[in-house]
This record gives C-alpha cells, structure tokens and sequence, in this order.
C-alpha cells in the first residue's frame, strides 16, 4: 500500500541541483514547490527542468507548485545584513535599500497603518519590535528580541492588515511564466476572502489555463475570519502556520490549525501544513522529539501533505530532511484513526455515493479505483479516509499530477476515449503495475453518470484479465 500523506519539498539554494531533486523524489516528494519571491526565471525555468526529468526516472507523476510573492510588506535590499541586538533601537525608513544600519520599507502604506505601541514581527516571528516613534516616512522601534535582519524580509504589523491590492504587477509576471512552464498549483499568498480566490480563476480562465488548480494561504486575520468563503473557492487550503503565528499569539496556532483542517475536510477540499514541519533540521541531521509529535498531530488532524520550506531550501540537510519525514509517516499512518463523519442529510448524491463507495470497499476488503477526466470523483472519495488503497486513472496529465498531493490517492496515466474505455484501462494498468494480484477485490468506479452503469465489482482472475 502506497503513502497516503503526501510531502512536498520547497526548492531552494540548498537543493537546487538535478541530482538532489531526482533524490528527493526517489524518497518520496510528491510535490515541489518554487517561491516566486526568490529566485528569477532563469533560475525556475531551470527547477522546472529537473523537476520534469526526475519525475520521468521515478515513473510517478509529480506536482509543481508555484507560490506567488503576493501583496507581502518586506524589508528592502540591505547592504549587509544587521544584527539586532535586544533593547536596541532600530530605524525603519521609507527606501527601496539601505547601506547603513537603517530598514528600508519600500511601501508608503506601510507607514500610513503604523502607530506607537504596535509590535512589528520579522523573519517567521524570530525578531519582535516594538513601536516607539511613527512619522509618515520613519519608525523608531525597540528590539525585543535578538537576530540578525537580511534583505526581502518579511514584516507584519501584529494584529494589522496594510491594505494591499490581492495581486500584484509582480505576481501577473510570475503568474504568465507558470502558466508557459505548465505548473500544476498556484498558491495564492495574503489571500483575504473568496473574492481574491476568484480574481485569480478569472485570470486564469481568461489566459486558457482552466487546468491549472489554486492553493490558498491561510497567514492573515482576514483569511480566518473569511474561512469558509475562501475554502469554497479555492482547490486546495494551506495551513501558513508561519505567518499565522506572527498575526496571531503562538498558543492560538494549534487551534487554527486544527480548525482549517476540519473546515477544509467538511468542504471536501486538500489541506497543506507548512512551515516549521521539522525546523531544526535546518541545522541538524536529525528533528527533535517534538517535530516527531508535531508531524503525528498533523497526520491525524487529516493533513492530506506537509510542506517543507526552509528545511529543503535553505538547510544544511534536504534530503535527510525528506527521508526522516517519510519515516515519521511511514511508521505512524497505519496506526491513525482518520477523520471520517458521514454525509450531512443536506449532502448531494455524488457525495453519499463516494461515502458509499468507501463504505462498501472497506466491507469487502477490496481496493478502490476511480476513472476520472476532472478529478472529482477521487476527491470526494478521498475525503472519506478510506483505509484500502484508492487509485485514480486518468487520460489528463495535469489532473494526475494535482491528485498526486492529495491524500492517500495513488495516481496513474491511462489511455482512454470515454468512462467505459476508462475503466478497462485502468483495471489493465492495475495488473500491470502488479498492485492488484489474482483473488484481489476490486471496486471500480466513474462516479455517477445519467443512464450507465458506474460501479464495477471485479475479483481479478487469472489472465487474460478481462473486464465484464
């Protein structure tokens, strides 16, 4: 039986390189993601290349993910980094960069929601300001904590949102360059209601890149307090626990990520976790105890994967990093109870009848596999949890590659012209593959479809294996 949480690997300088990649994926990553605020084109342009290669030597679709700067407030360039020393006082000044020992904010609006007493938050939470001064182009602020500040930072105004357009000129760039590159998954950053979601899938639309699906982060108060709305909208919901933990207070973070987890199963959508999965390895060839708790809890929450940012872009030790959290799953997820509730009364019948199929496949210890051209009928029955194996077939490589991440969905390519064609496909790729063997059950489905019959119930024979 395959995984059934998925891992995604960020690619940065620490694994940029084709050899770590092909490595990373032989391990496990089902899906790369590329931060469009680092980086160029030509760099991406090059990721993607070995992301397509490595996927071709594993023999197993894999999604690209890119994630957009979005509406951010960074820090400018700096000419050298600056240590921040504990009860010091900084200088935040109105500027593209700064050579000296004063931050540069390049965004005017920045300094128009800025007042004394605010605590301005920096690099995932590590460095804490506090407001002293507020002028219309400068901020004198004491540091609370010790650190050292590089360029293109991130900094957050705790418990403020800068009114910001949702998409910016930067992202329209990046967005055109996805779309050439043929991502999979765009991540939409700041997203603040379901109304950005949109914004996003009418330029998409309009750009002819209908396939391509939308990941939104939840990292701001606007995006808890618009949950639901947002995701309605949105193809896959990631937990941010990063920024979420510099707008909201660090105890706050395990409750919401247990909240959008449980909103996203009851709309039936994916659900990330990311940031921090296992932060010290960073620095250290092995996580602590606490990361090893911290993965099981999101496992079981019902994460569909794990995000690793800076562990595989940044750190000393990227593949280590995604051979320990393969372990960690490996070894815990056959031991979870997953969440599962039954239809509301109010559920349409597509979604009692992927309970359905859930519910007979586990009776009859049989296996479960879907055809489909969309990708809906394997999402509605995986959010049911089912404890057998669920394949998904389809003639549509992009769909392949966005179920990759979700979870317990094991993808496979099939040649077919129509649902029919599509199951005996898929049925002869399965024995093929040799992940079904001979007296194996075997529940294959299509979904529901107006005047034909759509569940199959087969126990494989010997060949020719055919179909009936």
């Amino acid at each position: 039986m395959s995984r059934k949480v998925k891992i995604i690997a960020t690619i940065g300088p620490s694994s940029l390189d084709e050899e770590i990649i092909y490595s990373m994926a032989y391990e496990g990553v089902n899906g790369f993601r590329i931060n469009f605020s680092h980086g160029d084109k030509k760099v991406w342009s090059e990721i993607v290349e070995y992301v397509r290669k490595a996927e071709e030597k594993v023999g197993k679709p894999i999604a690209l993910i890119g994630d957009l700067q979005g509406p951010s407030i960074r820090i400018g360039v700096l000419e050298k980094p600056i240590k921040i020393i504990k009860g010091s006082t900084i200088e935040l000044i109105l500027s593209d960069k700064s050579s000296g020992d004063k931050v540069p904010i390049p965004i005017q609006r920045f300094f128009d929601v800025i007042e004394e007493g605010d605590r301005l938050l920096m690099d995932d939470g590590k460095i804490v300001l506090s407001v002293e001064e507020a002028y219309s182009n400068k901020v004198v602020a004491r540091a609370l904590t010790n650190g050292v500040l590089s360029s293109r930072k991130a900094i957050v105004i705790r418990g403020k949102e800068v009114p910001l357009p949702a998409i910016t000129s930067k992202d329209l760039e990046d967005l055109d360059f996805a779309i050439e590159a043929g991502f999979d998954y765009i991540s939409l950053s700041y997203v603040k209601s379901a109304n950005d979601v949109r914004t996003l899938r009418r330029m998409l639309y309009d750009k002819g890149a209908r396939n391509i699906g939308i990941i939104s982060k939840i990292e701001t108060i606007s995006a808890v307090r618009n949950l639901d709305g947002i995701v309605k909208e949105s193809d896959v919901v990631l937990v941010a626990r990063g920024d979420l933990g510099m707008h909201f207070s660090l105890e706050e973070v395990p409750w919401l990520q247990r909240t959008i987890i449980r909103r996203s199963i009851e709309y039936g959508k994916p659900v990330i976790v990311a940031t921090q999965i296992l932060a010290s390895m960073t620095e250290n060839p092995t996580p602590t105890r606490a990361e090893v708790v911290d993965v099981v809890t999101a496992m079981s929450e019902g994460a569909d994967a794990l995000m690793l940012t800076g562990e595989t872009a940044v750190g000393k030790y990227p593949l280590e990093t995604v051979k320990w959290l393969r372990r960690i799953i490996e070894t815990y997820e056959d031991k979870i109870q997953y969440p599962r509730e039954k239809p509301p009364e109010t559920a349409d019948v597509k979604q009692r009848f992927a309970y359905s199929i859930v519910v007979l496949a586990e009776e009859l210890n049989a296996k479960i596999a879907v055809f489909t051209k969309e990708g809906r009928t394997a999402l509605r029955i995986a959010r049911y949890h089912p404890r057998t194996s669920l394949y998904a077939a389809s003639n549509n490589k992009k769909i392949i590659r966005r179920l990759s991440i979700v979870w317990g969905v094991e993808p496979i390519e099939v040649e077919a012209k129509n649902y029919v064609d599509g199951l005996e496909a898929t049925y002869k790729a399965l024995i093929e593959k040799e992940e079904i063997g001979y007296g194996e059950l075997l529940v294959l489905t299509y979904g529901i479809r107006e005047a034909e019959h759509t569940i199959k119930i087969v126990r494989v024979e010997r060949p020719p294996f055919i179909l009936v």
